[in-house]
């Protein structure tokens, strides 16, 4: 089969190529030097010619390089991007500062810079268009800066199961700023479009915002993002001035899973400090806006949030978030594998009630997660007979650690419940929620398999 490179070669215009001048005459010899240069501007031109560009690299190939400067050919540019720590640039004697000229790091940084465009390319892949990205310094500041960038009143519809945070913030902070919200079955098309229809008849101003979380946490649930996204459209188109948007939470499923834009979303977030970063040294949040023109509106309004609020991503967390994304598709690659070889092993175990996780055949939403995820996650969770067991399993493991968040190198063990709001609760007693990370599978099927005999023998005498 021959190479993406040689079939690019083969459609572009290589008789053009081929009679650009050398610089020499007949006979003259090609000094080594020269013949680099020549080769180097052949290629140039060859990528600049209509169908060849990166939209033909594969999104494996765009993270390997991620934040890196294409050279010109004779400066010797950094393989791994500088870090701009500036708060303040230097003001021109003529008091302009130019298009594009940085002022102060709050509206602009180019490190932040460097990892919102490449997020923004690896969200839509559409030849030279990226999608308008935001950084900021965390996953839940993201979350605030979308909502209070929408028209008021705000009707926010959450997943039944979600991560806790989000209600959480909206209960405790946005009520109080005309941000409401309702909890809805994201599961159920029908509950979906009866529940905005009803807001849409006895609301008239303001806006709906759709907020889907797949997989879900704890629950790993799947929302099927292409089905619900064409049910907002049309009620779009019967209700010509409702303000709905759609907007995706896909921690659990970043750029290499699902990439939500392409199945018609408005707007898509990513806690980075989860898969994107993938090391738990970094707190951080996206918010990546769709093309079309309602993204482009909540683009608008985000940067006037983003910029007026200043909960901005610090160059170094950028930086190593822009480190973390190189090595995204091999990590979560992996990382998917194990969570597949935990969930099958725990599956079959006589203490486990039951097993979440998309990958499974028994899992409600497996042929929607098989249609919308090129891999299933490296996220699971499994419950055992009551909260007490589950603390006991949790206590016994030696190799898998106990800590809260996900998507870093280690694989990571949290009873849920525990830690969430009594009055907010989504997690099931007995439920432990697994990150998979990057072990081998077989010491983590042996860790639980000795955790599991231990908890039983505590819980059972």
């Amino acid at each position: 089969m021959q190479s993406i490179g040689r079939r690019l070669w083969q459609r572009c215009s290589c008789r053009q190529l081929s009679s650009s001048s050398s610089g020499r005459g007949r006979g003259e010899e090609l000094s080594p030097a020269k013949a680099g240069r020549l080769g180097y501007e052949l290629r140039e031109k060859l990528n600049n010619t209509k169908n060849c560009n990166e939209s033909s690299l594969s999104l494996s190939t765009l993270l390997s390089h991620a934040g890196l400067s294409s050279s010109n050919g004779n400066s010797n540019a950094p393989l791994s991007p500088p870090i701009d720590l500036a708060t303040t640039y230097e003001r021109p004697a003529d008091g302009n500062y130019g298009e594009g000229g940085l002022i102060y790091s709050r509206s602009c940084n180019p490190t932040r810079k460097l990892l919102q465009d490449a997020i923004g390319q690896l969200e839509v892949s559409h030849g030279q268009i990226i999608a308008p990205t935001f950084a900021f310094s965390s996953g839940m500041a993201a979350v605030a800066s979308l909502l209070l960038a929408q028209t008021s009143p705000v009707k926010v519809l959450v997943p039944e199961d979600i991560y806790h945070g989000v209600p959480t913030q909206l209960h405790v902070c946005l009520n109080d700023h005309g941000i409401f919200h309702e909890s809805v079955d994201m599961t159920n098309a029908y509950d979906i479009r009866q529940t905005i229809q009803h807001h849409l008849d006895s609301q008239h101003d303001g806006t709906v915002v759709v907020w889907m979380e797949t997989p879900s946490n704890p629950l790993c649930q799947v929302t099927d993002i292409q089905s619900i996204c064409e049910l907002v459209k049309d009620l779009r188109c019967q209700h010509q001035n409702a303000n709905i948007i759609t907007v995706v939470d896909s921690t659990w499923a970043p750029p290499v899973i699902t990439r939500p834009l392409l199945l018609g979303a408005d707007a898509v977030l990513h806690s980075g400090t989860k898969y994107l970063g993938g090391h738990s040294d970094v707190l951080l949040g996206t918010i990546s806006c769709s093309p079309n023109e309602t993204g482009k509106f909540i683009a608008e309004r985000l940067k006037s949030v983003q910029t007026s609020i200043g909960a901005v991503a610090s160059p170094l967390e950028c930086w190593l978030t822009l480190r973390g994304l190189r090595s995204l598709h091999v990590r979560v690659e992996r990382q998917c594998q194990t969570a597949m070889k935990l969930a099958n092993y725990l599956d079959g175990h006589e203490h486990i009630v039951k097993v979440h996780y998309p990958g499974l055949a028994s899992h409600p939403q497996h042929a929607t997660a098989k249609r919308q995820m090129a891999m299933y996650g490296g996220m699971l969770s499994f419950e055992v007979k009551n909260e007490s067991m589950a603390m006991a399993v949790a206590g016994a493991v030696s190799t898998i650690r106990r800590a809260t968040s996900l998507g870093g190198t280690e694989t990571l063990i949290e009873h849920r419940a525990s830690i969430e709001p009594p009055e907010r609760r989504t997690s099931p007693p007995g439920l432990l929620r697994m990150s998979a990370g990057l072990e081998d599978a077989d010491d983590l099927i042996d860790d639980l398999k000795i955790a599991l005999d231990i908890a039983s023998q505590i819980c059972d005498n």
